[in-house]
Formats: C-alpha cells, structure tokens, sequence
C-alpha cells in the first residue's frame, strides 16, 4: 500500500467521524404554513413558507392530533388534523435528521373554512362567504390590498367579524374591518379591538347583501399612510351569524374545582350558562370560535358572590364587571408590615378594560396607583406594604371612565410571595460536534428573591454532558447564566429535554420555558444530538501483482 493511499485511508475516517452534521443534511427553516390553521378533522393542502430541508420531515403536536405528509417538491405538505383535536391554538415544530425549528403557530378550527380567492378588492368582485359561519384564510399581499366578502343578512341577524392575524399568527399587521352597504357606505368599522386585530359586530337594520372589507397598515409606525400589503400579511377572518363566547363569567376557574359553573357572555347565544369539568380549559360545543378558560391557582370568586361591602379574604382572585358608576370598590382588612400584591388582568382576556388599580386608606386617601404594567401590557399590578392596622380600599376602574358589559377582569389578591422565574428566548437546540452548545437563562427575581439558585438538565442522551453555573443572590450571575452542553451523544438523539432550576434554601422548583403568544409556558425544549457516523472498516491490503519469473537463457 502506498503512503498515498494511507492518506486517503486516514483523511476519509477522519471526515465519517467529525462530520457527522453534514451526512445528516440541512434541518428545516419553516417560517410558517400557509393556510396558518384548518378545521378539525379535514385534511388539505398547505403551502410551506421556507425550507423543509433534508430528509424525512415531521411535526411535532399536541397529543399527535395533527399530522403532517410532505410533497414531492417540498414546498407543500397534507395537514391530517384529527377530529379530537382540541380545538384553539397549537404549537407545531417541524424536525427532521438534521434539527428542528422553533414553535410556529396553527389554529385549529370548529367550523368549515375557505381561501380566499383574487381578484375582491372591490364590492364588484367580491368573494361569497357562506353563512352561518365561515373561516375564510387570506393574505393582503401587495401595498394597498384590500379584500371584500359579500354576506347575505336578514333584518336584525347579528353578524360578528373577527380577524386573528397580528396577535398570534405574527403577521406585521395593523388590521381594519368595516362593514359597509351596496353602495359602498361604510356602516360599521372596528381596529385594534383585542391588541392589533379587529373584532367587529353588526347587526342588519334590513335584508340584503351587505360587504366585509378587511385592509391593514403596517404594524410598525412609519409615515406613509397607504394601506399595506405583502406575503407574510396572513389573517384568518371569521365571519359567523351562530353562538359566539366573548368571555364567562367568573373569567378563570378555580384549578382544584371539581367542576365550574360559568355563565357565557357573547353574541348569538342559545344558552347563557354551562358547567365546565375540572380536565376541561376549552368552551368548544356548538360555537364559531373557540374559547380557552385560563385556571387559577388561587380561590376564584365572583364579584356578586361577596358581602355587600365587598370584604375580601386572602388570597383570591375575583372575577368582575366595572360598575355603571365608573369604580368597583373593595374592602380588605390587613395589619402593619402586612405585604400585598395585587394585580388586575383584563386586555389579556380580550376585554376592553383599560384598567387602572390602586389602593387607598379606610377614608379613600389614596396610597398607590398602577397603570400599564409596561408600554406592552396595559393591564395593573402592584405592592403595597400595609403602613398601620386597619381596613383599605381597593379600585378597579377603566383609564378613560369607560364602562360596558365588556369591561370585565379579575382581580387578584394575596400576601407577597418571594419568588423566581427562569425563562429562554429559543426551545429548539442542536449539539455541535465541535463546541458547547450555549443556552442563555435569563432570571427575573421577584417580590425579593435573594436565594442562590442551581440548575440542572434532565433527560440529555448519554455522552451528552451539562455544564450548569449557579445564579448567585447578587451579581451578573443573579439575572443571567449560561448552559453549556458539550460531548458526543453515542447515538443519534432527538427528542424533548428540560431544564429545571431550584432554589438553594427553600427549594422551590421552576422550570425553564419560553411564553408563547397565548399565554403558554413551553418548558419541553427539543434537543438534537447527532452522533458520528461509525468509521469504515480499513481497506483489505491490494494483492501484491503476479509476476512471471524471467527464465534464464541458455
């Protein structure tokens, strides 16, 4: 063998066994599935925005109620979306041998869906929506793109737009809806009705057709004023004349209640009252929309289940209405040194409520008062520490005076609870074969917190190693660490891993995770381990030439 060939030997062993991420191919870079969402139970063609990269691709669901087929090409797949899906948003990640993405957004429907369909910019050519109700998926895909769908309405039939878009799907959107007559006469218009995305209601004052028109600006300011348009403005418009939740009353239920009683505020309701079994957080029967009932850790109340005077006991959470009078007042008796915290949730619910708490002295001095929790969330919160034995007062009221049936909230109320939470920008991660894999923790210490906290990985493959700094009570390391994981997993590993984070002395447990657009902690973090490729076995030495002895001459 010649030293040549032992080179190439080497240099093709060396390469099986360090360049193991390039024999599993490049991992999907989905930005997101076009429809972004689908009624239960169907299956249909969607169109992938991005790369699916290579090989096998699969997605990764809830309970595995959505399954995933890819195209020839591709650059589309078949949704399967089983019919015991729960309906509401998912959280779909696409993988496949090489990676996986993060967490994209999918809306699992109840009612039959459409596509829209160009050219409907005008009232001339406006798409058909079928009533009682309708999903229709769209995108305004080029600058001053405008859509229109014609509905059939009789006298007095109560039609509810609403428009996902900007919230959860994330598209870079501003959305306006407007209802307007054969004329063209706008009669009904709504924006920003839940954050960025309208919601609007209409109810016919005669029969006939009447026109939707959906158009948008863009979400980041700037200074044209044009309508605005392009590829990633995806919305999902629900047009429905049937049953409609807005929200229940009390807002959140009691997470130890065997059961919750909740009566149902809306549009188009048949019933006005449902009970809700404790495993069960989606309103789904007989509705256009889904509603998600969030559960609470503390004892839920009603606003109208209190004493006259309103006397609250700690902890609770009180779901309310703000009253025709423009404040809803309660009353708590509490001790010197006494520490509060007390919050109001409303926007996060969909209510209109823009809501302003504060507390004040037995004579209504007022002591505090919180705003917006910051220039993202318009809901209240604060602390109080209780100067003197005696009785307060608490108030609820909308910043601008505002008052409606739609001015609903919960109030929370408890004695300050010293805590933490460990929270992550990603939740999809892959180990080089040739560095540590870097996770960035960012730690919010609340209410004073001042415990060191330690860290540890569960659920890593084997010859994957973690390195886990302490948070130390004071510092950089209190409000930040590093995860390092590094080595060389023995065999290839995909699959779900999580970090958990305890506190020195009191060891209290929290998970790392990521909050979605809903609301949701992701604490499930998927990791990706290629292991190498085992070497080739050496090459069988070349048989050495036959040679045909020279014969001597005579």
């Amino acid at each position: 063998m010649t030293s040549r060939t032992v080179q190439l030997q080497t240099a093709l062993l060396t390469c099986l066994a360090f360049c193991s991420s390039a024999e599993a191919g490049e991992p999907p870079a989905i930005d997101r599935l076009n429809p972004p969402g689908g009624q239960r139970g169907t299956s249909f063609e969607v169109k992938i925005v991005g790369k699916a990269g290579d090989g096998d691709l699969k997605v990764i669901s809830e309970a595995d109620s959505i399954a995933l087929v890819l195209g020839e090409k591709r650059d589309t797949a078949t949704i399967t979306i089983a019919p015991t899906a729960r309906a509401g948003i998912h959280w779909l990640r696409f993988a496949n041998p090489g990676g996986a993405t993060e967490l994209k957004p999918f809306v699992v429907g109840l009612i039959p869906e459409a596509a829209e369909v160009e050219p409907n910019d005008k009232i001339a050519n406006a798409q058909q929506a079928a009533l009682p109700s309708v999903t229709v998926n769209g995108v305004l895909e080029k600058s001053r793109d405008v859509d229109t769908y014609a509905v059939q309405l009789t006298k007095g039939q109560t039609l509810v737009a609403t428009l996902l878009a900007n919230q959860i799907l994330g598209s870079p959107m501003d959305a306006v809806l407007q209802v307007s007559n054969a004329r063209g006469t706008v009669v009904a218009q709504n924006n920003d009705d839940t954050d960025l995305d309208p919601r609007l209601v209409f109810t016919a004052p005669s029969d006939g057709t009447w026109f939707v028109r959906a158009f948008a600006f863009s979400s980041a300011p700037n200074s044209t004023i044009q309508f605005a348009g392009a590829a990633d403005y995806v919305y999902r418009l629900t047009l429905s004349t049937g049953p409609m939740v807005e929200h229940t009353s009390p807002v959140v239920k009691f997470a130890e209640d065997a059961e919750t009683s909740l009566s149902l505020h809306g549009w188009n309701l048949a019933a006005t009252a449902t009970t809700l079994a404790k495993e069960v957080k989606t309103l789904e029967e007989g509705l256009a929309l889904p509603l998600a009932i969030d559960t609470s850790d503390v004892p839920v109340v009603l606003e109208a289940q209190l004493s006259p005077e309103k006397l609250l006991t700690l902890p609770v959470a009180v779901s309310g209405l703000i009253s025709p009078e423009g404040t809803d007042t309660y009353l708590l008796n509490a001790v010197n040194g006494q520490q509060l915290s007390l919050s109001v949730r409303a926007r996060i619910y969909g209510s209109q409520l823009d809501p302003v708490l504060a507390i004040q002295d037995k004579d209504g001095k007022q002591l505090k008062e919180a705003d917006d929790i910051n220039g993202e969330n318009a809901d209240a919160e604060l602390q109080f520490a209780i100067p003197a034995d005696g009785q307060y007062r608490i108030t609820v009221n909308d910043r601008y005076q505002h008052v409606s049936e739609r001015f609903f909230y919960v109030l929370r109320c408890e004695e300050t609870r010293a805590s933490f939470e460990a929270t992550l920008k990603n939740t999809a991660f892959t180990v080089p074969a040739d560095k540590p894999l870097e996770i960035p923790v960012t730690i919010e210490r609340k209410n004073g917190f001042v415990e060191p906290i330690d860290f540890r990985v569960e659920g890593l493959p084997e010859g994957v190693t973690a390195e886990c700094p302490r948070s130390e009570k004071d510092g950089d390391s209190s409000t930040a660490v590093t995860i390092k994981l590094s080595g060389v997993a023995k065999q290839t590993f995909q699959g779900t891993i999580k970090i958990v984070a305890e506190s020195a002395d009191s060891k209290l447990l929290r998970l790392g995770s990521l909050t979605t657009a809903d609301r949701k902690p992701i604490s499930a973090l998927w990791l990706t381990a290629i292991a190498p490729e085992a070497p080739a076995p050496p090459a069988e030495p070349a048989a050495a030439e036959a040679t045909t002895p020279e014969v001597p001459k005579p």
